[in-house]
């Protein structure tokens, strides 16, 4: 797989970028999809997915349901508090 030099003009415009070397960035990309089509020839039917690289588990603490005043927390949030919620300016 490679890529010319018009293809790479054309990406450029589509993308509204102003290219100063059109030569060496086509040289690069060739070279960067060189190494992609190296990679697609290794044989990776052995190799297990890998999630993480930390063999951790999640180190959560657990959920306690805790029973607490409502109002509580509405008082809290420093706002007005009128019915049980939080009173807001009226936006206009």
């Amino acid at each position: 797989m490679s890529i010319t030099q018009e293809q790479i003009k054309n990406i450029a415009n589509l993308s509204k970028l102003r290219l100063e070397n059109e030569e060496q960035l086509t040289q690069n990309i060739n070279d960067i999809l060189g190494y992609v089509e190296q990679l697609w020839e290794v044989d990776t039917t052995w190799v297990v997915g890998t999630v993480s690289v930390v063999p951790w588990k999640n180190r959560l603490r657990e959920d306690k349901v805790q029973k607490g005043n409502p109002k509580d927390l509405l008082e809290c949030s420093g706002q007005r508090v009128i019915q049980n919620q939080i009173a807001i300016q009226n936006i206009m």
